[in-house]
């Protein structure tokens, strides 16, 4: 019976974790500020669709200057259409989905398997254990998985909106908020 209440508290746990690590999209050089940092790496495509690979070696209200292939190109603001960056998933929900399943599975068969006869205990021990060996398992996977994200992108549309998104990281937490005419 504790396997299965380990079991469900886990998949309770899964059901009602939203994923922390979610930035949001800059449409301004000012909000993209926020975002990222000289030196980081990012891949910058123009209204023509080419795009170009660089260092951040400036970023201002109004211009963007990469180092590309050691030289220098400065990007106006209207120049630029999509801003895209490296980012590695976040650990945590593959680390919790791991726990979930790898506690589930042994609190499942404990459950399924009717025997009246189990020691408490060793099923106690199995969940955790099996639990423990599942949250390394999803947290190994989730390290392996890096995408070019969109981190900016200039709105081109024309009216009022409301933007609001988190800022999540290991410098900066916080909100990012913003009024567009």
């Amino acid at each position: 019976m504790k396997a299965l209440v380990v079991g469900m508290s886990c998949l309770i746990v899964l059901a009602a974790t939203a994923t922390a690590g979610a930035q949001g999209i800059a449409n301004s050089f000012t909000e993209l500020r926020l975002l990222v940092r000289p030196g980081d790496t990012v891949t910058v495509a123009g209204p023509t669709g080419g795009e170009v690979t660089g260092k951040i070696a400036e970023l201002s209200p109004s211009l963007l200057a990469l180092v590309v292939k050691g030289q220098r190109r400065d990007l106006r603001e209207s120049e630029v259409t999509t801003i895209r960056q490296r980012r590695s998933d976040s650990l945590q929900n593959g680390a919790l989905a791991g726990l979930c399943i790898g506690a589930g599975l042994p609190a499942a068969l404990f459950v399924l398997s009717g025997a009246h006869d189990v020691d408490g205990g060793m099923a106690a021990l199995a969940t955790l254990i099996y639990g423990g060996v599942g949250a390394g398992i999803g947290a190994g996977v989730d390290a392996l998985i890096v995408t070019r994200q969109v981190i900016y992108e200039r709105r081109s549309d024309l009216g009022a909106r409301l933007h609001i998104s988190p800022i999540l990281t290991a410098e900066r937490k916080g909100a990012l908020v913003s009024i567009r005419f």
